[in-house]
């Protein structure tokens, strides 16, 4: 087992890599049960990486959010720098959608809500992703159940590309994944974090089904080519889309005690549903 901090791992528990990090699965060497990601970056790769790199661990360090993956060390040793993250066991979007092909609309509603709580904290605090796609979407389960939708935590990830935007700033630089990035960004204009808005609705339009009434309303305002036509952050959160489905449960009456002389001359009769009642 190779030593970061508190923290430890062996190389064989490879999860990923990329061009510039590997990432290992590693546990605290106290409380073994405590599992992590552990990013190594050569500091070969450094010369092109490192500004992103610290822009992506002071972004993090400012970001605790319960759907955004937490950072929780940095260590450095002269031929490496290592990020201590939380682990998501349940992989990325991208294998998830893999795995169910379509999604149904209840689980993408859920999904989306924690994806719309993430993005408020960033938009709170001007910070643009630039990098929004599956891969950087990761899962991660409360238990080892994993039938259930609602024990599924989204957490946004990868902040390498992520940059600070101040009020009515525009970016103009090329970055992203093609297949995600939106048309303004592709074409080197100016945007602003309303790019990562189309993002997420091209995210939404491969792989939804069901009723798409609300749903398409939604995909409209998020790909307007003209990012001055697409919907802005508040009608994305307030969307009735996003809105929780509360299910009322209709309330039995409270029965009244009645007197043993009542109970004798008018038997109570049993509540009932009306014709016109609806089921809940």
């Amino acid at each position: 087992m190779e030593t970061v901090g508190d923290f430890e791992y062996s190389r064989k528990d490879l999860v990923g890599h990329g061009a510039f990090a590997v990432v290992f699965k590693g546990r605290h060497r106290k409380k073994t049960d405590w599992e992590v990601a552990i990013k190594s970056i050569n500091k070969k790769n450094l010369s092109k990486s490192q500004i992103l790199l610290g822009k992506e661990i002071k972004i993090l360090k400012e970001l605790q959010h319960e759907n955004i993956v937490a950072l929780y060390d940095v260590q450095e040793t002269p031929n490496a720098v290592f990020l201590v993250m939380e682990y998501c066991n349940g992989g990325d979007l991208a294998d998830y959608l893999q795995a169910k092909g379509t999604l149904r609309e209840d689980t993408l509603r859920v999904f989306l809500q924690q994806i719309a709580a993430a993005m408020r904290i960033l938009s709170s605090k001007g910070i643009i992703h630039r990098d929004l796609k599956p891969q950087n979407i990761l899962l991660s389960y409360a238990g080892r159940k994993r039938s259930n939708v609602s024990g599924i935590r989204i957490k946004i990830a990868d902040f390498g590309f992520a940059r600070y935007l101040q009020n009515n700033m525009m970016a103009a630089t090329l970055c992203g994944s093609p297949m995600y990035m939106a048309p303004e960004v592709i074409m080197s204009q100016n945007y602003d974090a309303k790019a990562d808005l189309w993002s997420i609705g091209t995210v939404i339009y491969q792989h939804p089904k069901g009723d798409l009434q609300q749903l398409g309303h939604l995909l409209l305002g998020l790909l307007q080519r003209n990012q001055k036509d697409r919907m802005d952050f508040d009608a994305f959160f307030s969307h009735p889309f996003l809105v929780p489905i509360v299910t009322i449960k209709k309330s039995c009456p409270v029965p009244v005690p009645s007197t043993p002389t009542q109970q004798r001359t008018a038997p109570v009769a049993a509540p009932h549903a009306s014709a016109t009642t609806p089921l809940l």
